[in-house]
């Protein structure tokens, strides 16, 4: 009887032992966990990264030689960092003469690239012949140009947008001091027809007395011709000259420093703080027209109608308005000067002032 007894008290003790060794608890279960298949999953894995948009894809910018070019500069930046963001292969092919923008091309057209951007009008007709002849090799673009090829997404401008900040900041700058504003630009075409619209109406909107001078130096790179004609331009009561030379700039640059006129640039920031009577400048923002570009092409947006951008792209504007600088701004420009400007940079990008659908240069004069 005790050993049955005793036997039966072993027994429940092995049993309790058994029973303790079963538990688990949460400090001591560090297994994974297993899924629905039955294996086991780490839960300290990280997970696979998607596939970016642009993985095994190339995109190209031919272009000038970039140096220190900052409209093709801005355009290199922007294409590299938009291959860190969507993962495709940027190349630059710069080109030192109009025949190595050709060969260029088709030497990316052979090697399987994705989209070749023209970086300017000097790109027009290597890409229109290659996008021709190949049309279904690749995607093409060309910026600040027009060709006929019809699958080539060009890339325009509404720079009377940006002409008009700057003809706002031309009458507030002279502050009634002269009602004749001058403007030294390249051709009188009516390629310049924008340029010279906005600027009168900037001007207008603020000085409705305002009578205009515009020469033309006929010339890409004639700074000798620009300052000659913007002196002229001073000499005959212009205190405000914009400049739109293109190479010619720093000719009516150095005239405003010398006999002490307000002038502006074109494209990209060239106030100066060694000549401060450049006080603004009409930007034409290449950088985010590239980065533009990429976020169309790397969507469902993406078509090869063209387009043309301004305030509302980020690509068109004016420095201290639309455009931040390092250099300080001119004591003539006010801050309230500049917010009156920048309600007019706002009411154009919101499309509460209309300079889209803008009258032809006759159809204008007409209505004087």
């Amino acid at each position: 009887m005790k050993k049955a007894l005793a036997l039966l008290l072993a027994l429940v003790m092995c049993l309790g032992v058994l029973a303790g060794c079963g538990e688990k608890t949460p400090e001591t279960n560090t297994a994974p966990e297993a899924n629905a298949e039955g294996e086991a999953k780490n839960e300290g894995a990280e997970s696979e990264a998607p596939a970016l948009p642009g993985e095994g894809k190339k995109v190209a910018l031919v272009c000038d030689k970039v140096g220190t070019q900052v409209f093709l500069n801005m355009m290199v930046k922007a294409l590299n960092e938009a291959a860190e963001k969507y993962g495709f292969e940027p190349t630059v092919a710069e080109c030192a003469d109009s025949a190595a923008f050709e060969d260029n091309m088709r030497a990316l057209v052979a090697e399987g690239y994705d989209l070749i951007i023209g970086g300017g009008w000097n790109a027009g007709d290597a890409i229109n012949k290659v996008a021709t002849e190949y049309p279904d090799a690749s995607n093409y673009v060309l910026i600040d140009s027009e060709v006929e090829a019809e699958n080539v997404k060009c890339i325009s401008y509404r720079e009377q947008e940006g002409a008009y900040l700057i003809g706002q900041i031309a009458a507030l700058v002279t502050d009634g001091e002269s009602h004749t504003y001058g403007a030294v630009h390249v051709f009188e075409g009516p390629g310049s027809w924008k340029w010279r619209y906005g600027f009168m109406e900037g001007v207008l909107s603020q000085d409705p007395e305002a009578k205009f001078v515009f020469n033309y130096v006929n010339s890409f790179t004639d700074p000798a011709k620009a300052k000659e004609l913007a002196i002229q331009q001073f000499e005959q009561g212009c205190l405000f000259v914009n400049s739109a030379a293109a190479g010619g700039d720093s000719g009516t640059f150095e005239a405003a420093k010398e006999k002490g006129f307000y002038t502006s640039g074109q494209d990209i920031d060239l106030t100066d703080p060694e000549n401060p009577y450049i006080v603004t400048s009409q930007i034409k923002d290449s950088y985010y027209t590239v980065w533009n570009l990429m976020d169309e092409f790397f969507s469902d947006r993406w078509t090869t109608e063209d387009s043309t951008w301004g305030i509302a792209e980020n690509t068109i504007g004016a420095v201290y308005v639309t455009h931040e600088s390092k250099n300080p701004v001119n004591e003539r420009l006010s801050e309230e000067d500049l917010a009156i400007v920048k309600q007019s940079a706002e009411d154009i990008r919101s499309g509460k002032l209309d300079l889209i659908n803008m009258p032809t240069e006759e159809e204008y004069n007409a209505a004087k």
